[in-house]
C-alpha cells in the first residue's frame, strides 16, 4: 500500500492511497478528536500510477477543501486512515509541540509493547506501531514520509531492510530480552493461540505462526519434560518462529533465511547504530535514556512488567539443550551487547565486532 499527502493548506488538503488489489476501491475514513465525520472514495485520478502499473484506473487521489468539509481548516486534530485496513494516512498535530524528531523502535519480543507506543506516538505527527501487520511495501512507506519531519514506527521488522533510513534522519531505539524469557513468552502466546484470538496478531502474522501454535497446543509450560519433547519434535515451520528471532531480526533481510555465528557479527554491527538500546531487567536505564533522547518525562513511560509465571518457564528451558542450541545465536549476541554495555567494558573482540 502506497500513500502520502501532498500538501495540507487548511482549507485544502490533497493527497492519495493506493490500495495493494490492483482493481481494487480505495476508501479513506475522515475523523477527528471527538468523532467520526465521513468515509469518501478516492476518486481522483493519478496517471502516474496507471503508468506505473499499480492500479487498473489511477483513482487513487483524495481532495478536501471547505466544501466537502466546511470547516476543515478549523480541524486541528483532523485525521485521515485508510477505511479497510485503518491505517493511519495522515493526522494533523495532536499536541501543541510536536517532538520533531523521526523514531524507530525495533520490537524484538511477540507481545508489543502497545502501552508504551501509544504513549510516545501521540506525541508525533504520525505514529504507525506493530507496523508489520501491514507488509513491507507499506512499512517503505512509512519510512518515506519526508514531508514529515515528526514520526515514531515500531514494529517487528527485518531491520537490515530499513538500515538506509538510520543515514536520512530516523533515530533507532530497542529494549531487549533475556532470549529464554522471551523464548518462553513465544510458547507461551502460541499456546494461546491455539485456542483464541489475539487482537495484536495481523494476517500475516496468523498465517506465519499457524503450524507453531497447532505443535504447542497441548504442551505443559509446568512440565520440564513435555517442553523438551515439544522442542526436539518440532518441524522448520515451527523452529522458523522460535530460533534466535533477534538475531534474525538484525541480521536477515527475509523471514525464510536462516541464521549462523557469523551473523552475530552482523547483528552486533547494525545494533552499534541504534540510538539507544536497553534490556528489560534495567528498566530504568532504558526510560532516562529515551526520555534525554524525545524529551518526555522518565516517570510516564509504561513498561511491560515480567512476569513470574515465565521467568519461571525460562529457568525449564535453560537447563535444556536444545533450548540453547535454538538461541545460540541469539545467547551469543546478547552476551557480547551486555558486555559492551559494562561501564567500564573493553572493546568488543576483533572476531565479534569486525
Amino acid at each position: 500500500m502506497l500513500f502520502s499527502i501532498e500538501y495540507d493548506c487548511g482549507d485544502l488538503l490533497e493527497g492519495y492511497l493506493v490500495p495493494d488489489g490492483f482493481s481494487e476501491k480505495a476508501y479513506i475514513r475522515i475523523s477527528d478528536a471527538n468523532s467520526e465525520l465521513m468515509i469518501l472514495p478516492c476518486d481522483q485520478v493519478k496517471q502516474a500510477v496507471i503508468d506505473a502499473g499499480r492500479h487498473e484506473n489511477g483513482h487513487v487521489g483524495f481532495k478536501l477543501d471547505t466544501t466537502t468539509i466546511p470547516d476543515l481548516a478549523e480541524r486541528t486534530s483532523l485525521m485521515i486512515h485508510d477505511a479497510k485496513s485503518g491505517l493511519l494516512i495522515y493526522r494533523r498535530p495532536q499536541v501543541s509541540s510536536t517532538i520533531p524528531l523521526k523514531i524507530v523502535r525495533l520490537e524484538t519480543q511477540l507481545l508489543p509493547m502497545v502501552k508504551f507506543d501509544y504513549y510516545c506516538g501521540r506525541n508525533f505527527q504520525y505514529e504507525l506501531s506493530s507496523v508489520e501487520r501491514f507488509g513491507h511495501e507499506t512499512t517503505l512507506q512509512a519510512f518515506h514520509l519526508n514531508a514529515i519531519q515528526s514520526i515514531y514506527l515500531s514494529g517487528r521488522l527485518l531491520m537490515r531492510n530499513y538500515e538506509e533510513f538510520l543515514d536520512k534522519g530516523f533515530k533507532a531505539i530497542v529494549l531487549l530480552t533475556d532470549p529464554y524469557y522471551e523464548l518462553a513468552l513465544r510458547i507461551f502466546l502460541l499456546k494461546r493461540m491455539a485456542k483464541t484470538q489475539i487482537s495484536f496478531f495481523g494476517d500475516r502474522d496468523k498465517i506465519i505462526l499457524a503450524p507453531a501454535a497447532e505443535h504447542f497446543a497441548e504442551v505443559s509450560l509446568e512440565n520440564e519434560a513435555s517442553l523438551k519433547a515439544a522442542l526436539k519434535k518440532a518441524s522448520q515451520s515451527v523452529r522458523n518462529v522460535l530460533v534466535s528471532p533477534v538475531t534474525r531480526q538484525l541480521a536477515t533481510t527475509i523471514p525464510e533465511q536462516t541464521v549462523t555465528r557469523s551473523d552475530v557479527a552482523t547483528a552486533i554491527d547494525l545494533l552499534s547504530r541504534f540510538a539507544v538500546v536497553g534490556f528489560d531487567t534495567d528498566s530504568l536505564y532504558f526510560q532516562q535514556a529515551v526520555s534525554e533522547l524525545i524529551g518526555i518525562s522518565v516517570g510516564d513511560f509504561p513498561l511491560p512488567p515480567r512476569h513470574s509465571a515465565l521467568e519461571d518457564v525460562a529457568a525449564r528451558l535453560r537447563s535444556l539443550h536444545i533450548a540453547e542450541l535454538m538461541l545460540e545465536e541469539d545467547l551469543i549476541f546478547d552476551h557480547y551487547v551486555r558486555q559492551a554495555m559494562k561501564p567500564t567494558a573493553p572493546q568488543l573482540p576483533e572476531t565479534i565486532a569486525s
